[in-house]
């Protein structure tokens, strides 16, 4: 245990440091990030205790964990984190499981308590050799326990940060001001705002990019005979993986481009900003001819963010559900000679049939889905 300053208020000294540094070691193994919600009974540890009786017995003895409601997390650009975790007051001592330490994912440096409603420090924490614990004295008020934790995020690629998080608390994160979406458990986080979003457990896996690379390609619309006044579309391209120029299907429906670099380490995620007036929800998706989860999220502005994580490089379809009078006046033009008339048909029914052919695989359901002569190739600017 790391020596702590003697709690000048109890006198209590080194001899109570030691008894209470003496529990803490096995602290983690009787406290899991799983167990009761806050507010349950406190968790009791046991160690082998300093002193020993006549016949060579260790002594045991009691210590309950610390009741943390909250905990407060900042992520900084290069990886790195601060922690805060608010301690409820207490009338005895009791334990304090930080993050990292003993259980792995991330190193705490610099711990100190402090008083949560005036800042002054508390005299008489202890601190477990590994780091894993804090022993906080009896305080009339709540305290906080703050520290800096190295390691805790692994890096995939440059930038590209994952880290599997597990505490009971109710957790606050906030983000690099360069992160404009999170994936927590595979699902899209958006920031139009501040970057913070809280989680209640909390057991997540969290990937995000610090600085990703964004792209617009351009595409325009209409324009042409008895087809109104042409309208132009950006859709945004957010990722690190490589992505070739998109591709509107007005016919089927939808947007696909070639996308490699997606079996490095981590995986890359590919995130398009799509204007719901081009390609509107639903939204799914295919890469090689297989289904794959999408996330959506509303980025306002009339627009959609889509996201997809390929598994392999190759050629990623994203189909929609709605599209703006304009495509679907091409799809009646393209389709009336064809079926006279079918194309009258519910869009609805012309996307299940697309998909179909998709999940069957094969050249015709290229053929289904691409139909060269209403293929419109966006332009990067």
């Amino acid at each position: 245990m790391k020596r702590c300053r003697p709690d000048r208020g109890r006198g209590t000294g080194a001899p109570a440091c030691a008894a209470a540094a003496a529990v803490v070691a096995v602290l983690l193994s009787a406290a899991s990030a799983c167990a009761t919600a806050a507010g349950a009974a406190p968790v009791a540890a046991y160690a082998q205790g300093g002193a020993e009786g006549a016949q060579g017995a260790s002594i045991k003895a009691p210590l309950p964990e610390a009741r943390v409601p909250s905990l407060a997390v900042t992520i900084f650009e290069d990886g790195g984190a601060s922690v805060v975790h608010n301690v409820d007051r207490g009338g005895h001592d009791r334990a304090v499981r930080l993050l990292g330490g003993a259980d792995g994912g991330g190193n705490p440096v610099g711990i100190e308590v402090v008083r949560a409603d005036s800042g002054d420090g508390v005299d008489g924490f202890e601190v477990s050799e590994d780091g894993s614990a804090v022993v906080v004295p009896p305080t009339g008020g709540d305290v906080l326990v703050k520290y800096a934790l190295e390691g805790a995020l692994e890096e995939q690629g440059p930038g590209i940060y994952t880290w599997s998080f597990l505490y009971r608390a109710t957790t606050s994160f906030t983000l690099p001001d360069s992160v404009d979406v999170a994936f927590v458990n595979g699902r899209a986080v958006y920031f139009a705002g501040a970057k913070t979003f809280n989680c209640h457990g909390c057991q997540m896996d969290i990937e995000f990019t610090v600085g990703e690379p964004k792209s617009v390609q351009r595409f325009e619309i209409g324009g042409g005979q008895g087809q109104g006044e042409q309208r132009v579309f950006d859709v945004e391209v957010w990722t690190s993986a490589r992505v070739g120029a998109l591709a509107l299907d007005s016919g089927s429906k939808t947007i696909a481009y070639e996308v490699g670099g997606a079996a490095e380490p981590g995986g890359r995620w590919v995130t398009l900003l799509i204007p719901s007036e081009l390609l509107g929800p639903p939204y799914q998706a295919s890469i090689n001819d297989k289904r794959v989860p999408v996330t959506t999220f509303d980025a306002g502005d009339g627009r959609f963010g889509v996201s997809v994580k390929p598994a392999e490089d190759g050629a990623v379809y994203i189909a929609g559900g709605a599209a703006i009078p304009e495509q679907r006046a091409d799809l009646e033009q393209d389709g009336a000679a064809e079926q006279d008339g079918a194309a009258e048909q519910d869009g609805a029914a012309v996307l299940v049939v697309a998909l179909a052919g998709l999940a069957a695989g094969g050249a015709g359901a290229a053929a289904l889905l691409f139909r060269r002569n209403a293929v419109r190739r966006g332009r990067a600017h």
